[in-house]
C-alpha cells in the first residue's frame, strides 16, 4: 500500500514538473516571437525564428525555426497564427506590408515645453486660516493625478487664472469639473483664506506646464518624432495629458557627465522668443512626442525593422557637442517580443570622442536617432542607472506606428 501510494507520488510530482517545464517553455517561445512584423511591399525579407514553433498565414503553413521568405507581398495587414508543436496555440503575429518609405534623422537637441490639459494635480496640504485654524479643503476630494478641468462650468486657461477665480469668489464654494483617469466628475469645494498671504486657497499643489531639454529624432514631412519616450510628471512619474507645447532652439550652457548611479545631462535653458520657435507639439505618448515643424532638406534614410537590426556596430547621430555628428556605439541585444517597448534594443556607446564629452548617455540625449546599414532604425530612450555607457533604444517602426495612429 505504502508503495503504491508512493508510486502515485512520484507520478504525481512528475506531472507537476511537466507541466511547469512546459509553461515555462511557452512563455519562453512567446518571448521569442514578434508581436508585429513590419516589411517592405518592394522587398524579399527573409526570417528566422529559432523555435519549434509552426504558423498559418493567408491559408499557408509554416515552419518558424526555418527561413520564411517574403516576395513583394499585397499591402495590408496579415494576421500569423502560431502554435507549439502543431498543437499548443501561441500568439498571434500581425504582418503589415507597408509602402517603401524615407524619413530625414535629426538628433537636433530641442527645447520642450508643453502645457497640461487642465490643471494637473500634484498633491493636496493644509495651511493656517487667518482664525489661526488649520484648514485643507480639498484634502479627500482632490487627489494626485487628477486634472481640474473647468472652475464653475468655465474653462481654465491657466494656474494663475485659477488663482484669480478662486479669490474673486472671497470664500464662496466653487464647483470644479475634474478629471481622475477616464472619469469626469463635479466636486464642490470651499476655499479658506491663508493666514500668510491673506489669498483664499484651497490646499491644492498644482501644475499648469513643464519644459526640459531632449532630441529630435527625426522628421517626416512636416511632421516630427522626438525623445523616443514621454514626458512625465517629475513630481508624480505620471504621463501628462497635454493640450500642446513648442519646440524650442535652447541655450546650452554645459555637459554634466554621467557616473554609476547618477545619470548626466545636458544644462541648458529655454527661452520664449518667437525666434526661438522650431515647431509644435501635438501628442505625448508613452512612446514619444510627436507634432509638426518645418520641412527640412536633408539626407533621408529608409527605415530599417526589427529584422533588420543586427547585434554590432551602430551609430547613434547628435549634436551634443554643438555640431551634428555620427557616434559609434555597439548594439548589444535586440528584444524580440514588444513587451517592453522603450526596452527593445540595449546599445553601448564605444566611440571616444562622445565618451570623453558625456561618459556616455546623459538627460537630454533622449531621441537621439540610431543607424545601422544606412537604415534608421530607432532612438535612444534611457540610460543604465549604474553604467552610463550602456542604455535602451526604441525602434523606429514603433515610433512611426505611434506617430500615424
Amino acid at each position: 500500500m505504502k508503495k503504491y501510494t508512493y508510486r502515485k507520488f512520484l507520478i504525481l510530482l512528475f506531472m507537476i514538473n511537466l507541466i511547469a517545464i512546459t509553461a515555462v517553455y511557452i512563455k519562453y517561445c512567446n518571448a521569442r516571437l514578434p508581436d508585429t512584423i513590419h516589411i517592405n511591399k518592394s522587398e524579399t525579407v527573409s526570417l528566422c525564428y529559432d523555435v519549434p514553433v509552426s504558423a498559418t498565414i493567408d491559408h499557408q503553413t509554416i515552419r518558424l525555426n526555418q527561413p520564411i521568405v517574403f516576395k513583394q507581398c499585397h499591402m495590408g495587414q496579415y494576421e500569423m497564427k502560431t502554435n507549439l508543436f502543431g498543437a499548443i496555440p501561441l500568439k498571434k503575429i500581425k504582418v503589415k506590408v507597408v509602402d517603401d518609405q524615407k524619413i530625414t534623422p535629426s538628433g537636433e537637441v530641442i527645447g520642450v515645453y508643453v502645457e497640461t490639459d487642465g490643471l494637473f494635480v500634484l498633491d493636496t496640504d493644509q495651511f493656517t486660516g487667518e482664525n489661526s485654524m488649520e484648514y485643507a479643503p480639498s484634502k479627500n476630494k482632490l487627489y494626485r493625478g487628477d486634472y481640474i478641468k473647468k472652475i464653475d462650468g468655465k474653462d481654465i486657461v491657466s494656474k494663475k487664472q485659477f488663482i484669480e477665480k478662486i479669490n474673486q469668489g472671497q470664500g464662496e464654494s466653487v464647483i470644479l469639473t475634474v478629471q481622475r483617469k477616464a472619469k469626469m466628475m463635479q466636486i464642490k469645494i470651499k476655499p479658506e483664506r491663508s493666514k500668510t498671504d491673506h489669498m483664499y486657497k484651497i490646499g491644492t499643489w498644482i501644475r499648469d506646464n513643464t519644459q526640459g531639454i531632449g532630441t529630435m529624432t527625426y522628421v517626416k514631412g512636416t511632421s516630427f518624432g522626438g525623445l523616443g519616450h514621454g514626458i512625465y510628471d517629475m513630481d508624480t512619474g505620471t504621463l501628462l495629458k497635454i493640450k500642446g507645447g513648442l519646440l524650442l532652439d535652447p541655450q546650452i550652457y554645459s555637459i554634466k557627465k554621467g557616473k554609476s548611479g547618477t545619470p548626466g545631462e545636458i544644462v541648458g535653458s529655454i527661452e520664449y522668443k518667437e525666434e526661438n520657435i522650431l515647431g509644435s507639439i501635438k501628442k505625448n505618448t508613452e512612446k514619444g512626442i510627436y507634432g509638426t515643424i518645418p520641412k527640412k532638406q536633408q539626407k533621408a534614410y529608409k527605415i530599417g525593422y526589427r529584422q533588420d537590426i543586427k547585434p554590432g556596430k551602430a551609430y547613434i547621430l547628435s549634436n551634443v557637442s554643438g555640431t551634428m555628428k555620427q557616434y559609434e556605439i555597439q548594439i548589444n541585444k535586440i528584444v524580440p517580443s514588444d513587451k517592453d517597448v522603450l526596452k527593445s534594443m540595449e546599445i553601448e556607446v564605444t566611440d571616444k570622442e562622445l565618451l570623453k564629452l558625456t561618459n556616455g548617455i546623459i538627460q537630454g540625449m533622449s531621441g537621439s536617432p540610431i543607424l545601422q546599414n544606412g537604415k534608421l532604425i530607432g532612438a535612444v530612450t534611457h540610460v543604465f542607472v549604474n553604467d552610463p555607457m550602456k542604455g535602451y533604444a526604441i525602434l523606429m517602426e514603433t515610433m512611426l506606428y505611434e506617430m500615424e495612429n
